[in-house]
């Protein structure tokens, strides 16, 4: 080989030596945890101050927030929470060891604010005073619902006592949509 060609061999292969391995992005050292808490801190106020830059956001809707929708009375969740106390009370005929007489108790249930169970009764022959009514009013008043604004909500109850299992608001479940006629 000629001399002057080895010398360009070799500083070919040198150039590609460094080439390959030469200075790179990362860091010539494993990061800490705080490094990459830092990292990782800075990357979320980078994407905090493009979300303000930008214009991205819905500011023209007009619908309620969940927030708006919690101040009321919650029929939904207050007819579940009544179904679920109806079906526990349903038992009372079968945990009680009196003679009891099968039928439908009536029930009237009145909700504070806070979402609580202010006040229950149960109308005769299931009255305060016998084990049944003793029993049902333990399950109805167990109740909790969403808290709410506005006025105490009083709702009549029929606790299917016969063994049906056909509890439910008095005068029926209504269709859904359909608003409940004030008599």
């Amino acid at each position: 080989m000629m001399p002057g060609m080895s010398a360009r061999i070799l500083g070919f292969v040198a150039a590609s030596l460094l080439a390959a391995c030469g200075p790179s992005m990362e860091a010539d050292h494993v990061k800490t945890p705080d490094e990459l808490i830092a990292e990782e801190e800075a990357k979320g106020a980078e994407q905090l101050k493009n979300q303000r830059d930008s214009s991205a956001y819905d500011t023209s809707s007009a619908d309620e927030t969940d927030e708006d929708k919690r101040r009321g009375w919650d029929d939904k969740q207050g007819d579940i929470e009544l179904h679920r106390a109806a079906n526990s009370a349903e038992t009372c005929t079968g945990s009680v060891t009196e003679k009891v007489q099968k039928g439908k108790a009536s029930v009237t249930v009145t909700f504070g604010n806070d979402g609580h169970v202010k006040s229950a009764t149960v109308a005769a022959p299931y009255g305060e005073e016998t084990a049944v009514g003793k029993c049902v009013l333990r399950a109805m008043k167990a109740v909790i619902v969403p808290s709410y604004q506005g006025e105490e909500k009083t709702l009549n109850w029929e606790i299917d006592l016969t063994g049906a299992k056909k509890s439910g608001p008095v005068g029926g479940a209504q269709p859904e949509g359909e608003e409940k006629k004030e008599k």
